[in-house]
């Protein structure tokens, strides 16, 4: 009862409606959902100059990156995405990982990338995470792990990686280098008895927003220290740095 009372003046006082047509109970309704374009020309993520396909890291960038493309699902210019966004990551909506994952899935199917033997969503740090609750990341690639081969489940390793250095946040620091060296040694493998499940492996890495990459690239890093055969990132949209 008073469980039902608590979503009764959420629902009055929060309602949930579509953030772009205001339709009543969805946060984006399928007409909506389905009128946001996939980002077509995808570029090298390490020079961000190269048009690649899928992403992928240019040939004279491979030898500098960990990681082995960044797909990028739709543009952050979209009228929809920053807003829904904005509402998954600050103002808690869980509930948005599923359309925000739908989306995810359509990009991945629409690319020529290998199914992944593994996803894997980039860590919180533990004092972040008592602080949202949830980790956003995590959320979509559990979504990917059901609905990108429908029929079977593919792994997603959650506890594989960890933050293990509580570092200020990425969208505060301005400057690429410096970005880089604040998440240096952040992320660490729980276990090394975990390297066989990495040993060969494709690995779809999952993270809500990418702007440098940074984050990606010192994920891509560690997991491919362990073996991992491929690093592919997958996100929702790239933000410019303001």
């Amino acid at each position: 009862m008073t469980t039902k009372l608590g979503n009764f003046i959420l629902d009055t006082l929060f309602p949930i409606i579509c953030l772009s047509c205001g339709k009543n109970g969805e946060w984006i309704c399928d007409e909506c959902l389905a009128k946001i374009p996939l980002k077509i020309d995808q570029v090298c993520p390490f020079c961000e100059k190269k048009i690649t396909p899928d992403g992928r890291i240019c040939f004279e960038c491979q030898k500098h990156s960990s990681l082995d493309g960044l797909l990028t699902a739709v543009s952050y210019k979209n009228d929809i995405i920053p807003g829904a966004v904005h509402n998954y990551k600050y103002r808690f909506v869980e509930d948005l990982h599923i359309p925000l994952g739908k989306i995810l899935t359509k990009a991945f199917l629409d690319s020529n990338l290998s199914i992944p033997d593994l996803i894997i969503p980039v860590p919180l740090h533990p004092r972040r995470l008592r602080f949202r609750g949830f980790n956003q990341s995590e959320l979509l690639a559990n979504y990917l792990s059901e609905n990108l081969t429908p029929g079977f489940s593919i792994p997603a390793a959650n506890n594989l990686i960890i933050r293990s250095r509580y570092t200020s946040p990425q969208m505060k620091i301005k400057n690429y280098h410096e970005r880089k060296k604040n998440l240096e040694d952040a992320f660490r493998i729980v276990n090394k008895s975990t390297n066989g499940s990495l040993e060969n492996k494709r690995v779809l890495l999952i993270d809500d927003i990418a702007t440098t990459g940074a984050t990606l690239f010192e994920c891509a890093k560690v997991l491919k220290s362990f073996g991992a055969k491929e690093v592919i990132a997958l996100v929702i949209a790239r933000q410019e740095i303001k």
